[in-house]
């Protein structure tokens, strides 16, 4: 079975998020799983842009108040 790894990054710094998660190739666990890692994320001070496409680690938020514009 072929399977697909998530990761988020920050779309700044490049860094990655603590955790991952694996899916299978459907696109609807893609969503579920997807939408669940981002929900970590913000939980533990990562933020997500309006559009839902960019990712911003706590880091690069507290050094660059202008992310904020798209948050």
């Amino acid at each position: 079975m072929k399977k697909v790894l998530l990761l988020i990054d920050c779309d700044a710094c490049r860094s990655l998020f603590d955790y991952s998660h694996f899916a299978s190739e459907d696109t609807t666990a893609w969503n579920v799983h997807g939408d669940r890692l981002i929900g970590m994320a913000v939980a533990e001070g990562w933020a997500e842009s309006s559009c839902g496409n960019f990712q911003y680690c706590p880091g690069c938020l507290e050094e660059d108040e202008e992310l904020y514009r798209y948050v």
